[in-house]
């Protein structure tokens, strides 16, 4: 008697089962690569990093995306000069968005509020997170109802500051929070606004990001740098906890 092939059973197997099993290892394959991918997105790559000290108050926050690939952090598809309506944007490529939790981990009041303002974020303070010149402020978009979205006015309301080496930009403020002028000399620490919920925002969050340049043309189209806060490269899903300690009278 002939000995069996091996593997010859597993070809033979029915039509349906061979569909399962090459879907089944299709699936496999798929999720191997989103874990690599998502494990590399943690790693800080080499180049030119601005370090900035934390813009928020006292709390807990969560990155909601943040990292070195698109995998986890959907703002580095503008990194692609091939795309001309990138262009303008490329500067943001390596930004983070950033809410703010409760202390129970939740963000929001209810089932999907319209109201930003049921959101935790909506109206936190922002801070500043280096020692600079404030370079340009907007401050005339409205925030938007939840989870309608400004598609023109991209980074709605925000602050950019000149830290010496290089801009820094905090976007989706609150509709008239904004406390700075262009041209002010600020020190970490300062008040500059509120979170909000105005541009292309489908919650309230804080949008934030370092670039070289500051185009006159295209303020967010400048040269995108890495970004770490306090030594820390931030990724999607990552905890912030922030205490400050109040000085002494």
């Amino acid at each position: 008697m002939r000995a069996p092939v091996p593997g010859q059973r597993l070809w033979q197997a029915s039509g349906a089962n061979s569909i399962a099993i090459l879907l089944v290892s299709g699936l496999g394959l798929v999720g191997s690569y989103m874990t690599y991918q998502a494990i590399k997105g943690q790693l800080l790559p080499e180049g030119k990093v601005a370090d900035i000290a934390s813009p928020f108050p006292s709390g807990q926050y969560l990155v909601a995306h943040g990292g070195s690939t698109q995998m986890v952090n959907v703002h580095l598809k503008t990194l692609d000069e091939s795309v001309e309506r990138f262009r303008p944007w490329r500067g943001q490529s390596r930004a983070l968005d950033i809410f703010r939790l409760t202390p129970l981990g939740l963000h929001k009041e209810g089932w999907q509020p319209t109201d930003p303002a049921k959101y935790v974020t909506f109206g936190t303070p922002v801070l500043a997170p280096c020692r600079g010149e404030v370079a340009k402020v907007i401050d005339v978009h409205p925030d938007m109802t939840v989870p309608k979205m400004d598609r023109v006015n991209l980074p709605g309301n925000y602050v950019a500051i000149d830290c010496g080496d290089y801009f820094v930009i905090l976007a989706h403020l609150r509709s008239g929070s904004i406390t700075v002028s262009a041209g002010d000399r600020i020190e970490v620490g300062d008040a500059l606004g509120e979170m909000g919920n105005s541009g292309n925002s489908s919650q309230p969050h804080l949008h934030l990001h370092a670039q070289r340049n500051l185009p006159k043309d295209a303020p967010l189209g400048g040269e995108p740098m890495w970004l770490t806060i306090n030594g820390r490269f931030l990724t999607r899903n990552d905890r912030i906890h922030v205490n400050i300690v109040a000085a002494a009278d």
